[in-house]
């Protein structure tokens, strides 16, 4: 730990697996995860036909328990928050369960109800994806959470009794799934949403799901397509691509599906109800596309011990990058946020209009983050900067904003940008070639502005195919302007201007 940080545990005991998170905080609530574990306990399947979990089927939870808070003491942990879901909250003895629990564990467990569960899986959304409506769809176990938001408000929940776990013990085969057994699933869950109307009353929103059967089927069609940043957080699934999956995974042997690129062996057999589920719901909300959350439950009981009362981060790409920064190579934040409106204003003056939105993060993020390779070791940074942004899962960004924001930051356009936009392509639109060569420009052009401190501030304006910069200087540029010299060349060819500059004395007092 670093500074007067301190640790926090989060341990969802969930109806598939039970998972610890150990979380760096500071005091201004900068954050990053430092430990990660789980264990497949199934709980779900050990439910009685009563409804009821016995003592003696909670022995391997018990121990999973004990070790995890045994390596939360080991980091120290100022406050360990665990959180039991459906299989414990729906059974008929679940206050004798969580006493089971807390006595052979010395844990404090929150039975967490179905809407507080949604609740905290919307919040986990809202701080990570930047979309301002939609649906979120947790599928666990034991129970699927149903959450609809707009303008990044929740507006209705609900918590079906149907999961991944429960619905292959009702449903599932020793080997294949039946049309008739698929069918009762689906139907099964359609009944379960007759009575909640306001799940038909907001189509064409995107489906966002959370949760171990998302992240596994996004993997799976990452492998189908080859996809090319194997990155799930914000990857998109359309319609038609998912429906494919549907269509095939129940007629495969158990043996088949564990050789399916990208599917899990411990996700074979509960990957059939998870899809059905999905999809059935995807159907019944008339959703637009699938989009993956890496965050989920955990990432909002964190967000909700951080900040109750103010459930979304305000901002979910600059929240990211504020944690980064904390923890990142100690470089000044003013000089970063320079860079950054530097880039703004070339970029204004040459396009004669301002960033739009997605062009907005992009500038942000690499200007903010192209220095993040320090990190890793200071010689080549710019291309360990680039990696980090293309597999850290950023907060915000969508898959081809992230590869621009790393292109951006490693900018060299006569090698590593070519190499990495060929390599992208099927990310990347046709004209972000020319965007990509653009943007990075700007960024070199910006560094170089900033290498030292002689430089005050600039003015930009472009005159038919002339930009003319005016910089405002303390001392005489010598560096700032030797810089400027290759990366002039780079932004004239991308943009097709002349750059011609003039020099100012910054008024004294």
């Amino acid at each position: 730990m670093t500074r007067n940080n301190k640790t926090l545990g989060i341990v969802d005991i969930g109806s598939n697996s039970i998972r610890l998170v150990i979380y760096e905080v500071s005091e201004d609530g900068a954050y990053r995860i430092i430990h990660e574990d789980k264990y497949a306990a199934r709980l779900s399947g050990v439910v009685e036909s009563d409804g009821s979990i016995l003592r003696s089927s909670l022995s391997t939870a018990i121990t999973v328990l004990r070790q995890f808070k045994a390596t939360c003491e080991t980091y120290q942990t100022e406050l360990i928050r665990a959180a039991a879901t459906a299989a414990i909250r729906n059974a008929t003895n679940a206050e004798q369960i969580i006493a089971w629990l807390e006595n052979e564990t010395g844990l404090t467990i929150e039975c967490v109800s179905g809407d507080r569960e949604a609740y905290y899986g919307f919040l986990g959304v809202i701080q990570s994806i930047d979309l301002t409506d939609g649906f979120v769809v947790d599928i666990g176990g034991g129970s699927t959470e149903i959450t609809v938001f707009r303008n990044r408000e929740r507006l209705h929940s609900v918590s079906l009794p149907i999961g991944a776990v429960n619905s292959h013990a009702r449903y599932g085969g020793e080997d294949q799934w039946t049309e008739a057994n698929e069918q009762s699933l689906c139907n099964e869950v359609i009944e379960a949403l007759q009575g909640q109307t306001w799940t038909q009353e907001h189509p064409g929103l995107p489906l966002i799901g959370l949760g171990g059967t998302m992240r596994t089927l996004a993997k799976v069609e990452q492998k189908r397509t080859q996809y090319s940043l194997p990155v799930t957080h914000h990857y998109e699934i359309r319609e038609e691509a998912m429906d494919n999956i549907a269509l095939s995974l129940p007629y495969l042997t158990s043996a088949q599906r564990k050789k399916v690129p990208g599917l899990a062996k411990d996700r074979a057999d509960i990957i059939v109800p998870g899809v059905l589920i999905l999809r059935t719901v995807f159907r019944m909300i008339q959703g637009d596309r699938y989009v993956v959350s890496g965050a989920g439950l955990r990432d909002g009981l964190l967000r909700d011990y951080l900040a109750a009362g103010q459930p979304s981060a305000p901002d979910a790409l600059k929240d990211s990058i504020r944690n980064f920064l904390y923890y990142g190579p100690p470089i000044p934040e003013k000089r970063l946020n320079r860079i950054h409106q530097d880039t703004v204003t070339l970029y204004t003056a040459l396009q004669e209009a301002t960033p739009d939105a997605s062009d907005e993060r992009i500038l942000y993020t690499s200007s903010m983050l192209h220095m993040a390779g320090k990190q890793i070791n200071y010689f080549r940074y710019t291309q360990h900067s680039a990696y980090w942004i293309m597999n850290a899962s950023i907060y915000g960004l969508s898959h081809r904003e992230t590869i621009l924001s790393a292109i951006a930051a490693d900018y060299h356009p006569k090698k590593r940008t070519p190499q990495l936009l060929q390599k992208h392509e099927d990310i990347l639109k046709d004209s972000d070639t020319q965007h990509a060569h653009r943007i990075g420009s700007l960024l070199r052009a910006a560094e170089a502005i900033h290498r030292a401190e002689s430089i005050a501030a600039i003015h930009a304006v472009k005159e038919k195919d002339s930009l003319q910069v005016t910089l405002t200087c303390t001392d005489e540029p010598l560096l700032e302007l030797n810089g400027l010299e290759d990366a002039v060349k780079d932004l004239q060819e991308a943009w097709g201007v002349t750059l011609k500059h003039s020099i100012v004395r910054a008024s004294k007092g």
